[in-house]
């Protein structure tokens, strides 16, 4: 991928302020314990309100309609779809609380964030008043915004972020989330998932999965269930929230260049690339797998929409 120049610019002018935060394979063990611990407990959430929906949906339909609830007709998919957007629904509106609880943390008071609340309110329109500001513990540089709706919303700052971090790249870090909220982006994470729940189930009514389910020996559908179930993850990961997740970062990237200026955007992400130890590019098999597009990627992007 050609480079333009204004972008090599920026960056190799960039100083070393701090090295890179080193984290132990400890470190590394309890951070990936915490994040699996949130996307686990999310996934029960999820999965137990589908089923308390599903069942208490489907006997209802039962009592009202005989038949109507049989496992080939085209009611089962609109409750399974039903069933399936409620328990995503709650585990989006649980997720803040449970990044409060797992990794502990306060409502943040800082000046370089009230000024910058002020300048970003300036610059965007957007009336973040509601949105809540919060310092969460962390081994790395980060932050994101979870929340569906306003005053249920949350803008984490990991003290690491908060402590490595000037008041122009934290300027630039909060135009990101902020920008991740004016393109809606959670709400629409969750409607791809749905529509992804739907498509799926359509494919297995016109495939007629049934019927070779239930061909099956009693000693198999255990396992048959199991391994379609975690091919349907699978595919909605790589398929749709994947590469959902990386447009949505290209598409924040460019309205906070925008919004506090391309050159100041890319010393940031930079810099937080750069505390994270993650300047060196990932493998192509990883670049599948990642939630965000590789720096040199983002980097690109802002580059070439600042010259357009």
């Amino acid at each position: 991928m050609n480079n333009p120049k204004c972008e090599r610019d920026a960056v190799d002018s960039l100083p070393d302020k701090q090295g890179a935060i080193r984290l132990t394979w400890r470190d590394k063990l309890v951070e990936f314990g915490l994040d699996a611990c949130m996307m686990l407990t999310c996934m029960f959430i999820a999965v137990a309100v589908f089923v308390c929906i599903f069942l208490s949906a489907f006997d209802l339909v039962e009592e009202a309609a005989p038949g109507l609830t049989d496992r080939r007709s085209f009611a089962i998919i609109i409750l399974v779809v039903f069933s399936a957007a409620a328990g995503n629904a709650c585990a989006y509106l649980c997720f803040p609380y449970l990044t409060r609880f797992i990794f502990r943390g306060y409502e943040l008071q800082d000046d370089r964030l009230v000024r910058s609340v002020r300048i970003l309110m300036a610059n965007t329109g957007m009336d973040i008043t509601a949105e809540t500001l919060y310092a969460i513990k962390g081994r790395t540089a980060n932050a994101m915004v979870s929340g569906l709706f306003r005053k249920a919303r949350y803008i984490f700052f990991t003290d690491k972020l908060l402590e490595r971090m000037d008041e122009e790249e934290i300027l630039a870090v909060f135009a990101h989330e902020l920008a991740h909220i004016r393109h809606r982006h959670l709400p629409k994470m969750l409607l791809a998932s749905i529509l992804w729940i739907c498509v799926y189930q359509i494919v297995l009514y016109l495939i007629d999965f049934n019927s070779y389910y239930d061909a099956l020996d009693e000693s198999m559908k255990f396992w048959a269930s199991g391994l379609m179930g975690g091919v349907n993850v699978w595919l909605t990961m790589l398929l749709v929230l994947l590469p959902l997740s990386r447009r949505n970062e290209y598409e924040a990237d460019a309205t906070a260049a925008e919004w506090v200026g391309t050159e100041r955007y890319q010393r940031a992400l930079f810099r937080l690339h750069q505390l994270n130890d993650r300047l060196k590019p990932p493998s192509r098999f990883a670049k599948v797998l990642l939630t965000h597009p590789t720096l040199q990627n983002r980097l690109d992007r802002v580059a070439q929409l600042n010259s357009k």
